[in-house]
Parts: structure tokens; C-alpha cells; sequence
């Protein structure tokens, strides 16, 4: 019978457990997570799945500081052209003006 020697253990694994973040490396579980969350995000991006949290935020942005007035400062941006109050649109909304825009302004060049 042939004696084997114990195979090496990589760091931070000699107890059995992952390495946490106490360690400043990430487990393999941590990892697969943050790998499958920025793969998820890019297919949003691809899929134009992330346009109205991508609306949102520019929204938030945009008004920051408003009062809430759509006859403060703002002028005739102010209005979020979706009727009298304002606020951002639902994402029903979004979804619709943003498939309306797609049918009105044909582009017709190649570039």
C-alpha cells in the first residue's frame, strides 16, 4: 500500500471555511455572487431592461432641488409630460412614451 501525503490546503482554507471579509479576500460563494450580479446588470444593459432605472436616476438628478412647483424656475423642462402633477412617470408610462418616440422618429440613414 502506497502512503499519500496530504494535499496543500489553498490560504484561507485550512479551517474548511472560506475566507470572509476579515481576511480582504472574498469567498468562493461572495465571488459567484458578485460575478452573477454584474453578469445580470449587463444583460440588463443589453436587453434595454435598465432604461427606466437609468430614467430614475436622471430624474433624481435632474431634480434634486426642486420644490416641487411646476412653475418654479424650471421653466417648460420642468413639466414631466405626463399630465398636470409632477413626479417622475411609472415605468407603464416610461415604457409607452418610449415606444411611441421609437415609432415617431424614424431614422432612415444608415449612421
Amino acid at each position: 500500500m502506497t502512503r499519500t501525503s496530504p494535499t496543500a490546503q489553498p490560504a484561507g482554507q485550512e479551517t474548511g471555511r472560506e475566507a470572509g471579509p476579515e481576511t480582504g479576500r472574498p469567498g468562493t460563494r461572495r465571488r459567484v455572487r458578485e460575478a452573477l450580479a454584474r453578469a445580470r446588470g449587463l444583460w440588463r444593459d443589453l436587453t434595454g431592461e435598465s432604461a427606466y432605472d437609468r430614467y430614475l436616476e436622471r430624474y433624481a438628478r435632474e431634480h434634486a432641488a426642486c420644490p416641487h412647483r411646476p412653475d418654479d424656475a424650471h421653466g417648460s423642462k420642468h413639466d414631466s409630460g405626463h399630465g398636470s402633477g409632477h413626479g417622475p412617470m411609472s415605468e407603464r408610462e416610461f415604457w409607452r412614451a418610449r415606444s411611441k418616440q421609437a415609432e415617431t422618429e424614424i431614422n432612415a440613414s444608415c449612421c
